[in-house]
């Protein structure tokens, strides 16, 4: 691919792609750049490519991966997972529609039943014999923290740790898509490293950026437990 960055989709190394969805590098790699052992071609559609000579991907990459981390934790297999996506493209007419909001909706169950069907994977089977039951811990998972537009379903904003740090936001547009503070845009990672500066409190950073103590806090919160997911 060649090497192009768009202000409107963010940008996110594999690591710290890794990092904001808990996942281990080596899988997200994996399904963004393919299986180099087995030759077997890439699970998503990477919206950038390489940045800075790096890896990288793009917002709705990030949701996407969102997506296949939590159906691969219930036993579905990568063969399912691209079946699945390759249906979803086809019905949802979307080239990334593991990120949308229309694949949980009535097309989303044709395109779940269908790659059952098709690829004869026992999860899948599983989850429809319990007639979807996880579908509320699916939506928990993956579309409370989301905000989507009405009209497209495409993700807008993604609030990454809402319960530990709920005015910690992503939008693609804004920094880059690196999480911020949501009513400054500060992103959390300056805070952060102010705070971590030698003589540095939070009261100290909080009076310096002029932002709520609460805000700090937060960003600190985020941040290591960010790189305690590392």
């Amino acid at each position: 691919m060649s090497d192009r960055i768009s202000l409107s989709e963010g940008i996110y190394t594999i690591p710290e792609a890794a990092r904001l969805v808990r996942t281990p590098q080596p899988k997200v790699r994996g399904w963004i750049a393919g299986y180099p052992n087995t030759k077997a071609r890439p699970l998503l559609e990477n919206q950038i490519g390489y940045a800075d000579g790096k890896l990288a991907i793009g917002f709705q990459n990030l949701l996407e991966v969102r997506f296949v981390k939590l159906f691969s934790s219930f036993g579905v297999s990568v063969k399912a997972l691209r079946a699945m996506l390759d249906e979803a493209k086809k019905v949802l007419n979307h080239p990334h529609p593991f990120s949308t909001d229309a694949v949980f909706k009535t097309d989303g169950r044709k395109i779940f039943l269908e790659t059952a069907k098709t690829t004869d994977d026992k999860a899948l089977y599983d989850l429809q014999a319990k007639n979807w039951t996880m579908h509320d811990v699916i939506k928990q998972s993956l579309l409370n923290d989301v905000e989507f537009d009405a009209t497209s379903g495409d993700p807008l904003a993604w609030y990454p740790r809402s319960n530990d740090a709920p005015n910690v936001i992503i939008r693609p547009n804004w920094s880059f898509g690196k999480p911020v503070l949501q009513r400054s845009r500060i992103p959390t990672q300056v805070i952060f490293d102010a705070f971590q500066a030698e003589g540095e409190t939070e009261e100290s950073v909080a009076h310096w950026f002029d932002i709520p103590l609460e805000d700090v806090h937060e960003s600190v919160r985020f941040e290591t437990l960010l790189k305690t997911a590392a």
